[in-house]
């Protein structure tokens, strides 16, 4: 069994929440609460990455048709409500950790938008739900041919299927905290990282840096480049480039100027326009009896991102041990997929997470403050409509170079994880991601190439990984395994997992109901899935008769069983505890609002 499903991580469960609300841990004497160099700057980290994606897709839903004001009177307050929960919950859980072991330099895990998720699911749940609501209640799939009502009606319908769709992605989410140790020992996790590294690729890196060439608002690409440029030194240079000033605000500020200087006038119209939407913020609730009605043509695909999700928190949470802090990898995953939840129950169509990072938050010398203010201050900007306004004060091209970094940043990783030998398969999977961006952005269909995109592009998540992974079972000549792989993606393919927006067995002329018309038969597929599995059959009998090469010694499930181990995570909290060691004493007042001796004042 705990070859399986880590036991004691499991079994230790209770007692993790249970000691997360302990008031002992929660008052945390000693423990700093803000520490003055090291919280500003991963406040201000934080907060501009959270900005900088919601503003994108606030942007992205008004391209969509929907009007500002309903976005930021139905999204935001959920969005917020959800943000307040995780980063209030990872904030205690750092006090704990750090009462648990004495360690005062603890650093909070950072959490916010799953911006690759959110960027999947706006283009492949909420614009289609929308689309289709449009042309039930106007007769057609554009906003402008509807009256007003009508285009309410369709609008809440749209967000509707989306929040049911976050919520439906929190639960698998919370349930992928019991299969994450199964995956982490059978799986590459190069190969599990290539999908959320292409929407990384494409909507995160590329799409960002044409619309700083695009200037949609300024309409002047000086406005959004010149911060892209500060940020991007930031991010891969030097931390050190704007002195002792948080790199992102001081970027920020540098693109307000340059909006000033080519366009005052437009600028000063677009505060003056943002002032009605103050006030316009607050909890609604969808209808999401209707929106999981609505979910037939994309649960394959919210289940997908919900794996990349919770994959890719075990993966931080491991991130964060390396970086000293020691913190329960079920826990977290059952964090990430209650805010989740919480924020689809109360109009968030946005699935949270935890972010990379927390090893250069904690280099910065963030304690738990960073993290508590960012939850509080997403809560009250939602509740209280202040998105409108700041989507003014810094139009999002400004803020576009955060998302270009962490985009790239997420792509790179997926080579970084992964032997050399197996970059040409992730270089495949990767390409592969971008058929979805290729199709949401209307392919060129000369010769019947957009058809053939089509058909990497739906469910292009499952399709991505299975063939990354078999990919590499074929570079290390494991044969049986990529036997197991191909038969494993003809079954996916012939339900509508893989290569299809809906999951069916029902077929038309051969073809499954919900892959993309007039591309190649489902049947088709199916046969040649089953071919490469025959293929491979032979080749792992020929192995085993000496006649072909031998498989690869290096064993990537003894390395990654190593390597993602959560076992530190028990024996540091068991050590802790039986030893009952005490907590150090540190100098300055009650609260250590401010270590000076740890953190020197900028």
């Amino acid at each position: 069994m705990q070859r399986y499903l880590d036991l004691d991580d499991l079994l230790g469960l209770p007692r993790e929440f249970f000691e997360t609300f302990r008031p002992s841990n929660i008052r945390a004497k000693n423990y700093p609460l803000w520490t003055l160099k090291g919280d500003t700057n991963a406040f201000f980290a934080l907060f501009f990455d959270n900005l900088a994606t919601q503003l994108n897709l606030v942007g992205i839903a008004v391209s969509f048709g929907f009007t500002p004001g309903f976005v930021y009177h139905h999204f935001m307050g959920g969005v917020g409500a959800s943000l307040l929960f995780g980063n209030l919950y990872y904030s205690l859980q750092a006090s704990k950790v750090a009462m648990r072991t004495g360690k005062m330099d603890t650093c909070a895990q950072p959490y916010g938008i799953n911006t690759p998720g959110a960027l999947g699911k706006s283009f492949n749940v909420l614009l289609p739900a929308f689309l289709a609501a449009l042309a039930a209640e106007c007769g057609g799939s554009s906003a402008s041919s509807c009256s007003a009502a009508a285009l309410e009606r369709a609008m809440f319908k749209g967000w509707s299927a989306a929040c049911a769709a976050n919520f439906l992605g929190g639960m698998i989410e919370f349930a992928g905290a019991f299969l994450v140790t199964l995956l982490f020992k059978t799986v590459p996790y190069g190969a599990m990282l290539v999908p959320i590294g292409g929407v990384g690729f494409t909507w995160l890196g590329y799409g960002p840096i044409a619309n700083i060439f695009g200037s949609h608002s300024a309409h002047f690409p000086i406005v959004g480049m010149i911060p892209f440029l500060i940020i991007f030194l930031s991010f891969f240079a030097s931390d050190q480039v704007t002195g002792p000033f948080p790199s992102i605000l001081v970027a920020a500020l540098v693109g307000i100027v340059l909006y000033g200087v080519v366009d005052l006038e437009g600028y000063g119209n677009n505060l003056l326009d943002a002032k009605e939407f103050v006030g316009e913020g607050g909890i609604q609730f969808p209808d999401l009896s209707y929106g999981f009605s609505q979910l037939s043509n994309s649960a394959s695909l919210v289940a997908a991102f919900a794996f990349t999700n919770f994959i890719g928190t075990y993966a931080c949470n491991i991130q964060a041990r390396v970086g000293g802090d020691v913190f329960s990898p079920m826990e977290s995953m059952m964090v990430d997929g209650l805010g989740s939840m919480i924020g689809g129950l109360l109009g968030s169509p946005y699935g949270t997470t935890v972010y990379i990072g927390h090893t250069t938050y904690k280099k910065f010398g963030a304690t738990r403050g960073y993290s508590l203010l960012n939850g509080v201050v997403y809560f009250v900007m939602g509740m209280t409509g202040l998105h409108g306004m700041l989507n003014a004060v810094l139009p999002h091209e400004i803020v576009l170079g955060v998302l270009v970094c962490i985009g790239f940043t997420i792509a790179s990783q997926c080579v970084e994880v992964v032997p050399r030998r197996w970059i040409p398969a992730v270089m495949i999977g990767l390409a592969i991601a971008w058929s979805d961006y290729m199709v949401v952005n209307g392919a060129d269909n000369t010769f019947g190439a957009g058809n053939d995109i089509a058909i990497l592009g739906a469910s292009y998540v499952w399709v991505a990984m299975f063939w990354t992974f078999a990919l590499m079972m074929l570079i290390d000549r494991w044969f049986v395994s990529a036997t197991v792989i191909f038969l494993i993606m003809a079954a996916l393919t012939s339900c509508g997992v893989m290569h299809s927006a809906q999951i069916s067995f029902e077929y038309v002329d051969g073809h499954q109901v919900g892959a993309p018309p007039d591309t190649t038969k489902t049947w088709k597929l199916i046969v040649t899935y089953g071919a490469a599995a025959g293929v491979m059959l032979v080749y792992a009998l020929l192995q085993k008769c000496g006649y072909a090469p031998a498989a690869e010694e290096e064993d990537f499930r003894e390395l990654q069983a190593e390597k993602y181990s959560s076992k530190p995570a028990h024996s540091a909290g068991r050590s802790a505890l039986s030893s009952k060691q005490r907590v150090p004493e540190l100098a300055g007042d009650s609260l250590n609002l401010f270590d000076m001796r740890r953190d020197p004042v900028i």
